[in-house]
């Protein structure tokens, strides 16, 4: 038997990934953000102060990955940060400077997705957000 590895997911789901990513960097990145920071600070406003664990957990970031992007957002003034209460984690919040930029880019941000949307069809666009979001529960 030979092993047919053009069907291999992994692969694919990262190419795919990669993909998707250039797509809408390609909008954020001239305004200073790529589209793993702004689905960050978008998430962080729209939940609201979050730890890193609580974070990692509802956007699927390895950890590693997740603080390296809160720093750097820390470091540009996007998002504060302070000892949790509890334990020795740390509790994010978006600033002011934080929410103008979401604001600001949004409409990037809906640009990416119309378009990619258009390039998948309305139809193929659902589809494949049904078919990750059950990926991501494996």
């Amino acid at each position: 038997m030979v092993d047919d590895f053009s069907r291999c997911l992994v692969s694919n789901s990262r190419m795919a990934a990669r993909a998707i990513t250039r797509r809408y960097d390609g909008y954020l990145r001239p305004h200073g953000l790529t589209s793993t920071q702004f689905s960050l600070l978008a998430t962080l406003l729209l939940t609201g102060d979050q730890t890193v664990s609580q974070l990692a957990e509802a956007r699927g970031f390895e950890r590693t990955t997740l603080t390296r992007n809160l720093d750097r957002l820390q470091q540009m003034g996007l998002i504060a940060s302070r000892e949790a209460e509890k334990g020795n984690g740390r509790i994010c919040t978006v600033t002011p400077a934080g929410k103008a930029l979401i604001e600001r880019l949004l409409p990037l941000w809906r640009q990416a997705q119309a378009e990619t949307e258009k390039l998948l069809s309305e139809e193929g666009f659902d589809a494949s957000l049904r078919v990750l979001k059950r990926l991501a529960t494996l």
